[in-house]
């Protein structure tokens, strides 16, 4: 491969950042999630709408684990009463990124006029798996626009008192299909100024998209630079993608808490394809494995 065709795959390459303003202030994280987002969609076979959403949902749920450490992972649980039933998004702080949404498949969606019209009413829950806590943080939200961007800015508001401030923006083509995704999250330190927190807001809320400098070719970093008018050092700058750890092994595992007769039915009823919800990743089951369940199943039960 040549070395210009590896620096195009560098470039393109969905990356996420974050800094911390030089006066201490300030922190930020940026993401592209431009490929996580097309491949979500084309792994779940995803229409327009819920695409749109979970594209969202993934970039919210990677800007937030870039506040984490090591393999610590955060995920975001939305359910709501409108057409998009539910998303789930789950990131780890190393760049692993899944999810997958519901949605009613046959619902009119020419009266939406604004994306509140898409979820409706409904919660968000926020969950994180940290290194120092014996039993994962979660926090509980009333969707307060259904937009993901401003709903998480109330949830740091609400359930750590953290001024933030938060844009996700994703574009489709004429066909229905993702061409470019990404976020931000800006956040004030607790001796920030009122001013300086009010300015830094405003400024980042006139933005025009963040669709259309991804469109120029932007990375991470120039959206940042794009978004404050104060120096910061970059703390972080890694690769992000939608990946999931789901193995036909892990899904054995689970089918062994099954009893025999359970197994043996699903083999006697041509049920030899697994799936995995967070990837729509399909795994087919052969007689060996079932061999295997049904043998593991009854040594443990004598």
């Amino acid at each position: 491969m040549d070395i210009d065709k590896l620096k195009k795959q560098f470039k393109e390459r969905d990356r996420v950042i974050r800094v911390m303003s030089k006066d201490g202030f300030f922190r930020a994280v940026a993401i592209k999630n431009t490929n996580m987002a097309q491949h979500a969609q084309t792994k779940h076979e995803l229409d327009a709408l819920p695409a749109f959403f979970l594209a969202r949902t993934l970039a919210a749920a990677a800007l937030m684990s870039a506040f984490l450490k090591g393999e610590e992972r955060v995920s975001i649980d939305i359910e709501s009463n409108g057409i998009i039933k539910r998303i789930f998004a789950e990131a780890i702080q190393v760049g692993e990124t899944r999810g997958f949404v519901r949605f009613d498949e046959h619902a009119d969606t020419t009266h939406i006029t604004n994306l509140g019209d898409a979820l409706g009413k409904g919660k968000m829950r926020v969950t994180r798996t940290l290194y120092n806590q014996t039993e994962p943080v979660t926090g509980i939200i009333e969707l307060v626009n259904g937009d993901i961007a401003t709903d998480l800015a109330y949830f740091y508001r609400q359930s750590e008192q953290t001024p933030s401030a938060v844009l996700l923006d994703v574009s489709m083509d004429e066909n229905g299909k993702i061409k470019q995704s990404g976020g931000i999250i800006l956040q004030a330190m607790p001796d920030a100024p009122i001013k300086s927190i009010v300015d830094a807001t405003q400024r980042l809320y006139e933005l025009p998209p963040l669709t259309k400098f991804l469109e120029e070719g932007m990375n991470p970093e120039e959206l940042i630079r794009q978004a404050v008018d104060f120096d910061f050092e970059v703390i972080k700058n890694s690769p992000v993608d939608f990946f999931c750890r789901c193995t036909k092994e892990s899904f054995i595992t689970k089918l062994i808490t099954l009893g025999a007769e359970e197994i043996n039915d699903m083999r006697r009823t041509g049920q030899n394809e697994v799936v995995c919800q967070y990837c729509n990743g399909k795994h087919l089951l052969e007689d060996k494995d079932f061999d295997r369940m049904v043998t593991e199943i009854q040594a443990k039960n004598n």
